[in-house]
């Protein structure tokens, strides 16, 4: 076959540029807290500010040289990761 369809992308977004296995850990970060608290619980809000937090948290710690949360055992980045979804 010769032709091709005609497809009209331009504008759209690129999802074949994202590195999948990259969003690996920020899935592991939300399978933990759905055990926390519950699945899907982020959805049902929370403040600016409570998340501006807990990014901080996590980042300080990053920063202060430790890779992984005590609590979750997950990548601090992940779990800020996690919250730019909100």
């Amino acid at each position: 076959m010769k032709d091709k369809g005609d497809r009209y992308n331009k504008g759209k977004t690129r999802w074949s540029l994202v590195p999948f296995e990259c969003l690996e850990p920020m899935v592991k970060v939300l399978e933990f807290g759905s055990t926390k608290y519950a699945p899907y619980n982020w959805q049902k809000g929370l403040s600016v500010t409570e998340i501006l937090e807990s990014s901080l948290r996590h980042t300080f710690s990053f920063l202060a040289g430790e890779d992984i949360d005590p609590e979750s055992g997950l990548s601090h980045l992940a779990h800020v990761q996690c919250n730019m979804l909100f």
